[in-house]
């Protein structure tokens, strides 16, 4: 009699929970998809601490050597490790050298199938690592009728943080459907006016933000100096939020389309980022570029220096794509209205504190400075 494997999958997970370390959700093997030879699982997750010790994400099997598969950080930096048990070694490690950022949202993905011999491992729908059955006619992937166990799982504690969307399928999902996984649950979402959202320039990693340092523009001209600072997230100081372009409406949880004219609120100081035309005062303190600063907005009006056209950037055919409205995740380019439209850029070269400059200036879609990617802080 031929035997039919059924594809199915289940969500153990939907909305966000919040996790510490000694917190855990228990799925029993009878209650999960059937599994002969190969399964993935895919979530979401964000920690707001690194852990001590290795923390567990999740681990599926009867004890500790037991872990067809496993997801664990690594104490103190938060490196990921996933793992899975082998015919030939309790526990083989697929090596990444993929560190955590603190409260930031990531996609995660691990795939495993006996028969294709190997283990893959995704973040944010890109593959960063595998590892294969090297003898592949006397050893194999060894899986388990064990619990799968998120967060603290037997000698190790779970991790500080949040998890969501937890997804258990019974095939191996191939690069493609990991990727579509992950746009389904974390790239689609809209931002809309009123979102709270953080801008990470692209070719350096680091978030848009101000530490609060003055420009010396006069007495009565109070503006700050706008920065990018670290590659993890400043929830004080690197948050901003979606406002309408001056002279307009729009309505609140709006989506924001393609090549609007839009605002950006800083959300600690309430100042707007903002620009203006060069002059002999008005420049950045190293490369003497056009200024970008955040705009005391005391009296709540939205100054016509305070609005940014915004395009989107498709890697794929390497140029701007104007349609359709914007989306968690996207690249984007931000070309300041008023001063003839030159995009907001960032580089390499560093304050005196170690931030980069951030400033004005012309480019098109080739420019590797003038590209950030939307983050939306939920």
């Amino acid at each position: 009699m031929k035997k039919f494997v059924v594809k199915e999958w289940a969500e153990l997970i939907s909305d966000p929970i919040s996790m510490g370390e000694q917190d855990q959700r228990v799925f029993e093997h009878a209650s999960l998809p059937a599994v002969s030879d190969m399964l993935s699982i895919t979530l979401r997750l964000k920690i707001r601490s690194h852990a001590n010790d290795w923390a567990t994400i999740l681990h599926k099997g009867t004890g500790h050597p037991v872990r067809t598969p496993g997801l664990w950080l690594s104490a103190h930096i938060s490196i990921l490790s996933p793992q899975f048990s082998g015919s030939w070694q309790d526990c083989v490690v697929i090596g990444t050298d993929e560190r955590l950022t603190l409260n930031k949202w990531y996609h995660l993905a691990i795939t495993l199938s006996d028969p294709e011999k190997r283990s893959d491992f995704y973040i944010d729908g890109e593959w960063v690592g595998f590892i294969s059955v090297c003898k592949v006619k006397t050893q194999k992937i060894v899986f388990n009728d064990g619990p799968l166990h998120i967060g603290r799982a037997f000698s190790h504690n779970g991790f500080n943080g949040e998890i969501s969307n937890v997804r258990y399928f019974n095939w191996r999902l191939s690069a493609e459907e990991v990727k579509e996984d992950f746009f389904n649950e974390y790239q689609t979402k809209p931002i809309v006016y009123g979102s709270r959202i953080a801008l990470v320039h692209v070719s350096t990693r680091k978030y848009l933000s101000t530490k609060r340092i003055k420009y010396d523009l006069g007495p009565n001209n109070q503006q700050y100096m706008v920065i990018c600072n670290r590659q993890e997230i400043d929830l004080e100081n690197d948050v901003w939020i979606v406002i309408r372009a001056s002279g307009t409406r729009v309505i609140a949880g709006s989506p924001v389309p393609i090549s609007a004219i839009i605002g950006f609120r800083h959300q600690a100081t309430e100042y707007n980022l903002h620009s203006h035309e060069i002059c002999d005062i008005k420049v950045t303190p190293i490369s003497r570029q056009q200024q970008v600063s955040l705009y005391d907005n005391t009296s709540n009006n939205i100054n016509i220096d305070d609005d940014w056209l915004i395009r989107r950037y498709n890697s794929n055919i390497t140029t701007y794509d104007d349609t359709g409205y914007l989306r968690n995740g996207d690249i984007i380019s931000l070309f300041h209205i008023r001063t003839n439209r030159p995009a907001l850029c960032s580089h390499t070269i560093l304050l005196g504190d170690e931030s980069q400059e951030v400033f004005c200036h012309h480019g098109d879609e080739s420019e590797r400075n003038n590209k950030w990617r939307i983050e939306l802080i939920d």
